[in-house]
């Protein structure tokens, strides 16, 4: 059986040969379409444009239009349809007249059964052909797309890259060209559940995310590339007044549904002038993308979308302003003379993190109180209880992690397991059942690396306290559950970066990290130097 659904047309002027054709050969059991035949070759043409046939069947004499007039009309108009001729005359001119007119075969009446099945078996064949070769085509088109995209992507981050870290000497070396009066960043936080959905085939996830803003733009001339260092970040630089600034986030947040991508923020920048210089813009860009950052972190801390433009109005919240110029001291105090319960009801007896949004925090407030909060904790276990660092660390990354993806709830939850585990206790003989479950976690880690996975997931997957996950984790392999699986990842980015063709900020990506530069750090501290120097010295 072929390909199912290709449509099969026949035309003949008699009525017992059109159902001839129609009943010799079992068209739906061998997966063709069959449709109704045609009488001669005018009602052919008349119904090519709606109906659509891969394959035609034609007499050769028929009145008004003959076939071989037809099949010269249908290499004309549409040459992509197979077509044979049938007649009930064996004669050598008509026969050479169906190839010079495009037919790919020729079947005498009364046709057999066989040869109907090999012809057709023949031009299913070729539509076959065809099909692949296309989309071989298709895809080495897209490859290529696909490629010069990123290189370009590469050309202005680069630039963008150079003008934030003060290379401005460099600046002029870039051939890019950027122009206009607005720029819009579009974060997305669920980047690398967003790559899950394009099999980790970032060319692809980039190249698309581009492809379907690009569409939502009014203007063709615009500048839009995806900021390799910062995975989840795309900008968009070109001519725009306020109002269709203000209509293009709109369109963003309307095409890219919150349940598919997570939350989307898009943020604003306008000037009021053109700004002709193309120079003078490349100059500008780490300062425009320093305000379009700044503006950024002033969006809720909720999982919604958001638009924010530049400048960022709006008042400190009342709430998290007031928390007490003596949090720290008093929280230290707490945790010193193990209050637990008191140092619980403390960071929470105002803050509730977990309806942070509906409270209208922003991203900025809940970052830096929550940086008070863990700075103490960190300090305390410093201090008081070094056996603990591991834990801290695990739970400090998750909290980083929670704030990132503005996830109020689990941050909350986050940070009373951070404060709970702090309670002095005796250890209790681990259960052989809890020792399998930590095996298991290991062998996760191993294969699952580059998902986000963090201490208070595994707690929630495998039905452990997260402190005491955390602790007997340490004590059975030697390293906290985040140094595990830090060093993992660390160990697959070297084994990466044995293939030159690689770039650095992919490699990152590929072992769960969305932002290079934390990476690299993260690397550095790992192995001893930075990802460029390892791979310079492989």
């Amino acid at each position: 059986m072929k390909k199912a659904g290709y449509r099969v047309l026949a035309a003949d002027d008699e009525y017992w040969s059109r159902e001839n054709l129609r009943s010799l050969f079992p068209w739906e059991e061998n997966g063709y379409i069959f449709l109704e035949p045609a009488c001669d070759g005018e009602e052919v043409l008349e119904r090519m444009e709606e109906e659509r046939p891969d394959i035609l069947l034609t007499d050769i004499n028929m009145p008004f239009l003959d076939g071989l007039e037809l099949l010269k009309r249908l290499r004309e108009e549409y040459p992509e349809v197979i077509t044979i001729a049938v007649s009930g005359y064996d004669d050598f001119d008509k026969v050479k007249g169906v190839f010079i007119s495009g037919g790919i075969d020729y079947l005498l009446k009364p046709v057999g059964r066989e040869d109907l099945q090999r012809v057709i078996e023949k031009a299913a064949a070729l539509l076959e052909k065809r099909e692949e070769e296309k989309q071989r085509a298709r895809h080495q088109l897209n490859q290529e797309d696909k490629i010069a995209s990123f290189l370009e992507d590469g050309e202005y981050s680069a630039l963008l890259t150079a003008a934030l870290y003060g290379a401005g000497t460099e600046i002029a070396e870039y051939g890019v060209s950027l122009e206009g009066n607005a720029a819009a960043l579009v974060k997305f936080y669920d980047i690398v559940q967003i790559a899950e959905q394009f099999e980790h085939d970032i060319l692809q996830m980039s190249f698309d995310i581009k492809q379907q803003l690009r569409g939502l733009c009014k203007e063709d001339a615009v500048t839009l590339f995806h900021y390799n260092s910062k995975m989840s970040e795309f900008l968009v630089i070109g001519k725009a007044d306020e109002a269709q600034l203000n209509r293009f986030a709109g369109k963003v947040l309307e095409h890219f549904p919150e349940a598919t991508y997570g939350p989307v923020s898009v943020v604003l920048y306008h000037t009021a002038e053109h700004n002709s210089k193309k120079e003078q813009w490349r100059s500008e860009i780490g300062a425009v993308y320093r305000e379009l950052i700044a503006a950024l972190v002033t969006r809720p801390f909720e999982r919604k979308h958001s638009m924010v433009s530049y400048p960022a109005s709006g008042e400190k919240n009342v709430v998290l302003q007031s928390s007490g110029e003596h949090l720290e001291e008093e929280l230290y105090h707490l945790l010193k003379t193990q209050q637990i319960s008191g140092a619980v009801h403390l960071i929470f007896e105002k803050t509730d993190l977990a309806r942070s949004g509906e409270r209208g925090w922003t991203y900025l407030e809940v970052r830096q109180y929550v940086g008070r909060i863990t700075n103490t904790i960190f300090s305390y276990v410093q201090k008081e209880q070094p056996q603990l660092h591991g834990m801290i660390e695990e739970a400090m990354d998750n909290v980083d992690y929670y704030l990132k993806c503005l996830n109020g709830e689990k941050l909350s939850e986050t940070l009373k397991i951070m404060v709970e585990g702090l309670r002095e206790q005796k250890e209790q003989q681990q259960p052989d059942s809890v020792a399998g479950q930590i095996e298991r976690i290991r062998r996760r880690i191993e294969t699952d690396y580059a998902e986000d996975i963090t201490l208070a997931s595994l707690a929630e997957q495998y039905h452990v306290d997260a402190s005491y996950l955390s602790r007997i984790f340490s004590r059975k392999y030697g390293e906290s559950i985040i140094s595990f699986l830090t060093r993992v990842r660390m160990e697959k980015a070297a084994q990466l970066m044995r293939d030159e063709s690689r770039k650095l900020e992919a490699i990152a990506f590929l072992v769960g990290y969305d932002d290079y530069h934390y990476f690299s750090r993260v690397f550095r501290k790992k192995m001893g130097v930075s990802p460029s120097e390892y791979r310079s010295r492989l």
